[in-house]
């Protein structure tokens, strides 16, 4: 077996090294955005929200590209994904939803009247 920088030899997960899986986290983006804290509070906070995280990786992913390469072109050092995923992507993003998107839909607070009833 050819020799892997980070790996002990063994063949189990526990044997690679700190080092090797920091450096993998580093470079697999969706196990990033999986497990970045604020999108997993974010998720937390309800069932539409939950399904709003594990859905919006892609378009969190392009809004990232689209940071990066506005930093690109003005000659700055673009922001990590994980730094980017410190900003809270998802807050604003699922507030501009609509409220049908959001699963809500107003009618609790303001519950339509079926009859009239004028005596």
């Amino acid at each position: 077996m050819p020799h892997i920088p980070g790996h002990t030899g063994a063949s189990s997960f526990q044997d690679w090294t700190p080092e090797w899986w920091s450096r993998t986290l580093a470079e697999f983006e969706p196990a990033q955005y999986y497990s970045a804290g604020r999108g997993r509070d974010f998720g937390r906070q309800s069932p539409g929200r939950q399904r709003y995280f594990e859905n919006a990786y892609q378009d969190v992913l392009k809004d990232y590209y689209g940071v990066a390469g506005e930093a690109m072109r003005e000659g700055r050092a673009p922001v990590s994904f994980m730094d980017f995923l410190d900003t809270d992507p998802w807050t604003a993003r699922y507030s501009r939803l609509p409220q049908t998107a959001r699963g809500t839909t107003g009618m609790m607070s303001s519950p339509r009247t079926r009859f009239l009833y004028n005596y």
